[in-house]
């Protein structure tokens, strides 16, 4: 290891600022947007696993983060996996919870956030499960 790099690892007090340097240069570097998210995420993840995960989100504004393609994608996974749950708890509260598990690995295998979404006002509304299911298979 670089003595400079030692010399950082070893001064707590010089963490942001190593931090923030590194932000600094990332968003200073000539390239597109997506890139420089990626970028950014990429510190952030990684950086995320020596120091503070809140060190980051303080350092890296939220709206350069949004660029970075693999935000997009864990962004676009945790909504899917919300829309999945509440469709599942809007059904058990409705109908028998063994008949809804029965249905839940269908469900759950639906990769379309936009169909799920579908799925979850059609939840709120259906007078029975069959009906659901059926919804399910369309």
């Amino acid at each position: 290891m670089p003595a400079a790099a030692r010399e950082i690892q070893s001064t707590p007090s010089s963490k942001p600022g190593w931090v923030q340097a590194c932000v600094d240069a990332t968003m200073a570097t000539p390239v597109d947007a997506r890139t420089q998210g990626n970028l950014l995420c990429a510190i952030s993840l990684f950086g995320g696993v020596v120091h503070d995960p809140q060190l980051f989100k303080a350092c890296i504004p939220e709206v350069l983060m949004q660029e970075s393609k693999y935000y997009q994608l864990l962004r676009e996974e945790i909504i899917r996996e919300n829309t999945t749950s509440h469709i599942l708890v809007v059904l058990k509260a409705k109908f028998p919870k063994d008949v809804v598990n029965a249905l839940a690995p269908v469900i759950r295998n639906i990769s379309d956030v936009q169909r799920l979404e579908e799925l979850l006002v059609a939840a709120t509304r259906v007078q029975n499960i069959e009906a659901f299911a059926h919804m399910l298979n369309e």
